[in-house]
């Protein structure tokens, strides 16, 4: 067998374990973000603190204004959140400049709480590999669904349906 078939055969179940890993995980309940705590200092110098959203459906979305997917969903995040009244928004900026991550807020008209994650802390108490993700929490705070990357008002649309 040719040598680079081989390592791409390897390569493949290596990706398919790491998979059925992630799904079972998540099945579960027991991932990364399934009830964590997310307290910090909002970009308008707010103190916020997730359990104080419990009792209703939670987005949240880790987000940077350097972030060029990060800029591409941010019309239909916003959107999408102005839809569902219902559910909580917040916004985590990780990674970022304090003013890139206003500048950014501003922007595109972001109306939730946006807590400031300029060290990445919380992004890594989440389990957070890559921006965007947006997790998706049932009013419990559990995590039912995790969209990692960008998407858009359909794939937040069918993300919430885990949690309704």
């Amino acid at each position: 067998m040719n040598h680079n078939v081989v390592t791409a055969v390897v390569v493949l179940g290596i990706v398919a374990v790491v998979a059925i890993v992630l799904v079972a995980d998540r099945q579960d309940g027991s991932g990364a973000s399934g009830g964590e705590e997310l307290q910090g200092e909002t970009l308008a110098g707010a103190a916020f603190d997730l359990a104080d959203l419990r009792g209703k459906p939670v987005v949240v979305n880790f987000f940077a204004s350097w972030c060029g997917p990060c800029n591409s969903e941010a019309p239909d995040l916003v959107a999408f959140a102005k839809a569902h009244p219902e559910v909580a928004f917040v916004g985590v900026d990780t990674g970022d400049a304090l003013a890139e991550g206003r500048a950014f807020v501003e922007q595109y008209g972001v109306d939730y709480p946006v807590v400031f994650d300029g060290d990445r802390s919380l992004g890594g108490q989440w389990g957070v590999e890559g921006i965007p993700t947006t997790v998706f929490l049932d009013a419990s705070g559990v995590e039912k669904e995790r969209i990692v990357g960008a998407t858009d008002a359909a794939g937040f649309e069918e993300a919430l349906t885990s949690v309704q």
